[in-house]
């Protein structure tokens, strides 16, 4: 279910998790990790300034520590884990629900408060209530290796991921796992009245260009990838969870953050 813009909520606690912190993930072949795993969702980590970069979509506020979008959620519990694109698993305690301001023009936006420790600002996971005891979540470092208009790359722990533009308004992702790929996927810009019609800047980004903004490994080689795809209002938050042999795209985690009018 895609939600309309959220901070950062969570489903609910199951199991204490002696998460570590490596930043690549350990190669382990045998997995509890079933087809039908339940992953959590999404949230955001509040920044306390506005963030001048792709992560715009971060919602300002200095009072809290995450926040969910309402939308179609289930009701969150008292008690949530969560992790950020930093660090480890921490403890959250549900607030109220709070109409905040958020994208260009600050309009209120109903969104479920948690209290707890600061994260670094940006995506985060929250874990679903009971995972298994073997999960081992840690964030990995996402690192650009090439930056140029016609194509851009990234690494991240056994990850990479290459953008290439295959035409004026369009380009393809690339997704590799320890040097296999396990996914290739167009992408194109379709063009509001007004826009502007020069080629795709992938080193700028911008509409229709996707980009890695958060990854943790869960168990063995199993990795949450979330990539951010921008669009002339609003991005959309598309989290995929990847495997040695293949990738599954997890659209109930998903979340639409509507902007601006373009």
């Amino acid at each position: 279910m895609r939600a309309a813009l959220l901070c950062l909520a969570a489903i609910g606690c199951g199991a204490p998790l002696e998460p570590t912190a490596p930043r690549q993930a350990t190669t382990i072949h045998a997995s509890s990790l079933a087809p039908d795993q339940p992953l959590g969702w999404l949230g955001l980590v509040p920044s306390p300034e506005h963030l001048e970069t792709t992560l715009a979509f971060v919602p300002v506020h200095s009072e809290y520590a995450l926040v969910v979008p309402i939308g179609e959620e289930p009701e969150l519990p008292a008690e949530i884990r969560a992790i950020g694109h930093r660090g480890t698993v921490e403890r959250f305690t549900r607030g109220w629900i709070e109409h905040l301001p958020y994208g260009c023009d600050d309009r209120p936006v109903a969104m479920t408060t948690f209290d707890g420790p600061r994260l670094a600002p940006g995506v985060a996971w929250i874990l679903p209530p009971a995972p298994p005891a073997d999960w081992r979540p840690a964030p990995l470092d996402i690192a650009t290796t090439s930056a140029a208009p016609a194509r851009r790359a990234y690494a991240i722990g056994p990850l990479t991921v290459e953008l290439v533009r295959t035409a004026p308004l369009r380009g393809r992702l690339t997704l590799a796992h320890r040097g296999r790929v396990v996914r290739t996927e167009p992408f194109e810009r379709e063009l509001m009245g007004g826009a502007d019609p020069s080629p795709l800047d992938l080193a700028a980004g911008g509409p229709a260009i996707p980009e890695p903004v958060a990854a943790w490994s869960i168990v063995g080689d199993a990795i949450l990838l979330v990539l951010a795809v921008p669009g002339y209002e609003g991005v959309t938050l598309r989290p995929w969870l990847v495997q040695p042999s293949e990738v599954r795209t997890l659209e109930a985690m998903e979340q639409y953050l509507y902007l601006c009018a373009f």
